[in-house]
């Protein structure tokens, strides 16, 4: 069986058609492939966005208990110091008061012999 010329143009024009529905197929492919690509962009952005975010929290939240942490070890020895200074100057007045003392013995004059 041979092809006539109608027989050819008639799959000639088909193939055509065909070609031309598969280009429109793959140009809406293409747009749609990039579609999904931008949304996936922006959706990875979104999450990361929001990581950074997260991330940031709990570094400030970490930063708050440390110095929470130093606050209260700061109140713990200022009193401790507070109590030692307030000895030390009971101690360092009690000292003055014996120096004064020593100090009046050691100038006193003594009756000549």
């Amino acid at each position: 069986m041979s092809l006539t010329n109608e027989d050819k143009q008639w799959i000639g024009g088909r193939f055509e058609e065909s070609e031309q529905m598969t280009d429109g197929k793959l140009a809406t492919l293409e747009a749609e492939i990039r579609a999904a690509k931008n949304e996936t962009i922006e959706a990875m952005r979104e999450i990361a966005t929001a990581a950074k975010a997260e991330t940031i929290e709990a570094v400030r939240d970490m930063q708050t208990e440390i110095l929470k942490g130093i606050e209260a070890f700061a109140r713990g020895n200022y009193a401790r110091m507070h109590r030692l200074e307030t000895s030390d100057t009971a101690t360092n007045a009690r000292i003055e008061a014996l120096e004064q003392r020593v100090l009046m013995l050691e100038t006193r004059q003594r009756p000549p012999q």
